[in-house]
C-alpha cells in the first residue's frame, strides 16, 4: 500500500484533534442526566478506538524507494511497510496569493 508521509501525519493530527474533542465533551457531560454514563463510556470507547489507530500507524515501517528507512515507533511488531514519495514532513506556509492587477472593488 503506498501512503506517503504528509497523508499519515495528516491522519495523526486528525486523529489527535479528534482525541482532545471527545475529552472536552466528556468533561462538559452533565452528570445529574440518565444518559450520561452511557454517552461518557461510548466517548472513552471511541477515544479508545482513535488512540489504536494511532499506535497502529506509529508502528508502521516506512520505506524510501525500496530501502528500509525506520519505523515511527521504537519497538513495533508490526511488520507492514509503507511505500513514501520523496515528500518529507516539513511545515509549510502555503504560498500568498497573487494581488490583482487592477483594484478589486467591493460593494
Amino acid at each position: 500500500m503506498k501512503v506517503t508521509v504528509a497523508h499519515l501525519y495528516k491522519k495523526l493530527e486528525e486523529l489527535d484533534r479528534d482525541v482532545v474533542e471527545l475529552k472536552k465533551l466528556t468533561d462538559r457531560l452533565a452528570t445529574d442526566r440518565e444518559y450520561s454514563p452511557i454517552l461518557k463510556e461510548t466517548f472513552l470507547s471511541e477515544m479508545s478506538k482513535l488512540e489504536d489507530q494511532k499506535a497502529e500507524i506509529l508502528g508502521l515501517n516506512i520505506e524510501k524507494q525500496g530501502t528500509s528507512v525506520h519505523s515511527l515507533k521504537a519497538k513495533t511488531t508490526d511488520t507492514r511497510s509503507v511505500d513514501v514519495t520523496k515528500k518529507e514532513i516539513i511545515p509549510t506556509l502555503p504560498p500568498e496569493p497573487k494581488k490583482p492587477d487592477r483594484p478589486v472593488r467591493k460593494y
